[in-house]
């Protein structure tokens, strides 16, 4: 790996951190932002929302989220794409342990100003586990499918982006989450995997 590639991988996971830093310290709940936007959630709250979000909210967990990367990695191996698998993988599985982390890290406690859609998790707040999962995924894929067929970047982006963003968007509506831990968890999952793809660009990184 040279010099330069290496500190590359540094910035983008260093500035990662500092960024998880400074979003959740200068937006320490409850901040005035964080109180407005869920208070616009709260007035939005109708039944077919309620289902609608419940539903989409499922797409950002792991329970989701880990058996199709599974099964995507698997194909990309068997078809002679081993790094891409593992990329993929090591994409969202580290995006998910650094958001673990960073929650035992932070200890920032749920939003309670308006009664919770959902069950409330047990985790902390900050950042947004369910934002991070999905974004790294997405962006994974899209990096993937830029790479081995880019004509079909477009479509993936088309399907893709919008699930993400109504992934991002439904932890809000339904009450768990504060819009910084949504935007610290996109800040996350971007820059994590931006470092992994340089990793696994390197020159002498391969899966085998």
């Amino acid at each position: 790996m040279t010099l330069s590639k290496l500190t590359t991988i540094l910035i983008l996971w260093l500035g990662m951190v500092a960024l998880l830093f400074i979003i959740e310290r200068f937006s320490a709940a409850p901040s005035s932002w964080d109180q407005v936007v869920l208070s616009h959630a709260a007035q939005l709250q109708s039944l077919w929302l309620d289902r609608l979000f419940l539903f989409i909210t499922d797409f950002g967990s792991l329970y989701f989220l880990a058996p199709l990367a599974a099964v995507l990695a698997w194909l990309l191996a068997r078809r002679g794409h081993p790094d891409e698998a593992w990329f993929l993988a090591l994409s969202l599985g580290g995006a998910s342990l650094i958001a673990r982390l960073a929650k035992y890290l932070f200890q920032r406690t749920r939003p309670d100003a308006y009664p919770h859609i959902a069950a409330l998790p047990l985790d902390a707040s900050f950042p947004s586990a369910h934002t991070v999962q999905i974004t790294a995924f997405v962006f994974a894929l899209c990096l993937i499918i830029r790479q081995l067929d880019a004509r079909a970047m477009g479509w993936f982006i088309a399907v893709a982006a919008p699930i993400a963003v109504m992934v991002a968007l439904s932890r809000l509506y339904l009450q768990v989450h504060y819009p910084s831990d949504v935007i610290g968890g996109v800040v996350l999952a971007l820059l994590w995997v931006l470092g992994t793809r340089q990793l696994f660009s390197a020159p002498g990184i391969r899966a085998g």
